[in-house]
């Protein structure tokens, strides 16, 4: 029976684990977070296909390309020279509007795309904008180590479970609880993180 269950479930097993290894590292603020989510970024691309998620997908594909780029700037940028300690920080006010719009306008705009190329369920296809929008800007965020970068990452985590849930790959769904759950745990850590730098 287990074995069974590996053997049809292994994609989604290897990606959790990978994905909580990222979830762990990103929580602690190390750099290494990014050469995690560029391997769980392979294994999402897949899981969201095989689901009929393509904005989720497309994500992760992003995501992939965008790694790269956030360890560079991790490496490069913001790290105390003394300890080499990553320097966490706020989004200044100003940037608040411009993140909003923008998780907005992403969303419109791939709502819009998923209705032209999926016959999924309107609900499935507004929740996969919106979690594909709110990713996009957040790992924006996080190449600049914003604290507020959680704000995006919790109801997107918490969105995607459910969509993972009701597409009835129950695997993934519990692992996006779990980014939800952490994701919380996240925010409050880099708070503290930014007040002590």
């Amino acid at each position: 029976m287990i074995e069974y269950f590996i053997e049809n479930n292994w994609v989604s097993i290897v990606g959790a684990i990978i994905g909580l290894i990222f979830l762990y590292l990103e929580y602690k603020a190390n750099v290494w977070m990014w050469a995690a989510s560029i391997v769980m970024a392979a294994f999402y691309i897949y899981i969201f296909y095989s689901t009929q998620l393509y904005a989720s997908m497309g994500i992760y594909i992003y995501f992939f390309g965008a790694s790269i780029y956030g360890w560079l700037v991790w490496i490069f940028r913001n790290r105390n020279t003394e300890t080499g300690d990553e320097i966490i920080s706020h989004a200044a006010k100003r940037y608040t509007l411009p993140i909003i719009i923008g998780v907005a306008l992403i969303a419109i705009f791939i709502y819009g795309i998923l209705t032209s190329f999926s016959d999924n369920n309107v609900y499935i296809t507004i929740g996969d904008s919106l979690t594909t929008s709110l990713n996009i800007v957040a790992l924006w965020m996080i190449s600049r180590k914003w604290v507020e970068q959680w704000l995006l990452v919790i109801p997107a985590n918490l969105i995607s479970s459910i969509l993972l849930f009701a597409q009835h790959d129950i695997m993934s769904g519990c692992l996006f609880f779990i980014f939800f759950v952490v994701s919380i745990m996240g925010y409050y850590k880099w708070k503290r993180l930014a007040l002590g730098s």
